[in-house]
């Protein structure tokens, strides 16, 4: 059974990008549209493998985010693999309408496609990903949950290995090659898991490991290999949903 391609068809010049205090490109950099992150994170980077780990409810959100603030940016494509089985289009389109972007256009600009095993998300990577790259000129790569198929009980753990491996060694030559902007998720009760390696493989690839952890006062969020971390505090709804997608300054 091979990997489901699904469209969902849903143009409006993209907004003006400010600057935040870090120097970045808007050709380059995409924002999440949480500022705290964006802030602390300078906008997530073309040519750079990032992970976001953790327990937040946040991190099923930033897919929907990314998806939006690619097309309000730059006008082009996001190529979103779901591997959890996860992804919502009705998201996405919840997301545009609150930037005040045409819903039907920002859904025509994401191209998603599920991985129900292991073997699928392999042949995604290493043999359907760079046709749908040279074909849709996406700048954004997302694949949300993505140690979990790795996690399979009926495949045996050095396989799991071997291929996890051989996966993430593909997606940072395309992420370089391509100048993609590649984000990869992964939300639980606890970060990815240390079984089978997965962790310090993952976290050992990554130009960026950014983790979200529930904490008393909202959601910490830290950069690993920067060693910097800030604050998400708690507020009301009605008020986050206002603030959501403001720019840092």
């Amino acid at each position: 059974m091979t990997p489901h391609l699904a469209t969902y068809t849903l143009h409006h010049s993209p907004a003006t990008l400010q600057k935040s205090q870090h120097a970045w490109a808007p050709e380059l950099v995409v924002l999440s549209g949480i500022v705290e992150l964006d802030r602390l994170l300078g906008g997530f980077k073309a040519g750079e493998l990032t992970m976001v780990d953790g327990n937040s409810s946040l991190i099923n959100q930033l897919p929907y985010r990314l998806c939006v603030t690619t097309y309000r940016t730059f006008h082009s494509d996001t190529i979103y693999i779901d591997g959890g089985m996860a992804a919502n289009p009705y998201h996405i389109a919840r997301y545009a309408r609150q930037l005040e972007l045409d819903q039907h256009q920002v859904l025509s600009h994401v191209r998603i496609s599920r991985a129900f095993t292991l073997h699928q998300l392999t042949t995604l990577i290493q043999e359907q990903l760079e046709p749908l790259i040279d074909r849709y000129q996406p700048r954004t790569l997302l694949i949300g949950m993505f140690p979990v198929l790795y996690l399979d009980p009926d495949i045996a753990s050095h396989e799991a290995q071997r291929l996890l491996k051989h996966n993430l060694h593909r997606l940072s030559r395309l992420a370089t090659y391509h100048q993609l902007i590649t984000i990869l998720t992964n939300r639980d009760h606890t970060l990815v898991p240390t079984q089978r390696n997965l962790r310090r493989t993952i976290y050992t690839t990554a130009h960026e490991v950014v983790r979200f952890r529930h904490i008393e006062q909202g959601v910490y969020i830290d950069l690993v290999k920067q060693h910097r971390a800030t604050t998400l505090r708690n507020i009301p709804l009605k008020q986050r949903c206002l603030d959501d997608f403001m720019l840092p300054h």
